[in-house]
């Protein structure tokens, strides 16, 4: 329905720079920045997806200060990206929930009043990606201390090497 669009450029990963050239240099927020991250998408088309999904809570033309988890879902749902839910047990912090042994690969999360990207690697190494990083190692600085409510388990987004 929505293609990605970064088609016709070189495919990379999506940056919290990119977001914000074009929304005039303002930093997106991390729902719509989520989405359009892991669909390789603009973060205005990030943002018409989700007025789709839900058009009372996002109305056009209106900023996307909050977003709720169902509707992140359902937005990468129509840009083709299958997220795959998986239930938290207890309230692991990000850190302890990839320690614990979050299984390699990419995944949405919903921690503390946030949404990220988390990419996950052999030996508990994990990196973070959102609104305002990218490909940083999570630690304390990157969310590491938000408690995890929320978890899908994501294709690697387009440009992801």
């Amino acid at each position: 329905m929505f293609p990605p669009a970064n088609d016709d450029r070189p495919r990379r990963l999506r940056r919290p720079e990119d977001f914000a050239g074009e929304r005039g240099g303002f930093a997106p927020w991390c729902g719509p920045a989520a989405v359009a991250t892991a669909a390789g998408l603009d973060y205005a088309t990030a943002c018409r997806l989700l007025g789709l999904v839900s058009p009372l809570r996002y109305p056009p033309g209106a900023e996307i200060v909050t977003a709720w988890w169902r509707d992140l879902l359902a937005a990468l749902g129509l840009a083709g990206v299958r997220a795959e839910a998986r239930p938290v047990e207890g309230r692991p912090t990000l850190c302890q929930a990839v320690r614990q042994g979050l299984p390699e690969g990419w995944w949405l999360a919903r921690v503390t009043d946030h949404f990220c990207l988390v990419e996950t690697a052999r030996g508990g190494v994990a990196r973070v990606y959102d609104n305002r990083l990218h490909a940083a190692p999570l630690s304390a600085r990157a969310h590491g201390r938000r408690r995890v409510t929320h978890l899908a388990a994501l294709p690697a987004p387009p440009g992801a090497e």
